[in-house]
């Protein structure tokens, strides 16, 4: 049982959906988990979103993710009226988790720091399913 396997030690954090409206959105889950629940809204350049918090438990988020203009990777989902888009974990050694899911056929995509985690960097991975994962360090 001291083997790693590819998810060992990652915490879940959120689950990232797509919106048209972000502000039409909070109104939404405002309604239903209260304004106090809500966070700001963070422009990440790097990934052309607008992203805002949701929480739902004591360490559990829901992510609205709305494109930025349609050269937005995430603009080519909502057309297509796809509203899933991945689910997040935090982990304390990224390169290392990358490292083990690279080797059970996980395909990672660029490195970034996020204005959402004050910098820390991220990264998205595909599952050999093609589900997305993002890694964020802790």
């Amino acid at each position: 049982m001291g083997e790693k396997n590819g998810l060992a030690g990652l915490e879940f954090h959120h689950v990232g959906l797509v919106v048209e409206s972000i502000e039409t959105s909070i109104l939404h889950y405002s309604s239903l988990f209260g304004t106090e629940n809500i966070s700001n809204i963070y422009k990440i350049d790097s990934q052309m979103v607008n992203v805002c918090f949701v929480k739902v438990g004591p360490s559990s988020f829901i992510e609205l993710v709305e494109p930025i203009g349609e050269a937005s990777q995430v603009f080519k989902l909502l057309k297509k009226r796809v509203s899933y888009y991945h689910v997040a974990y935090k982990v304390n050694q990224i390169t290392e988790a990358v490292a083990r899911l690279e080797a059970l056929d996980y395909k990672a995509m660029a490195y970034f720091n996020s204005e959402a985690f004050d910098g820390k960097r991220c990264i998205f991975l595909f599952s050999p399913e093609a589900h997305l994962i993002e890694l964020i360090e802790n």
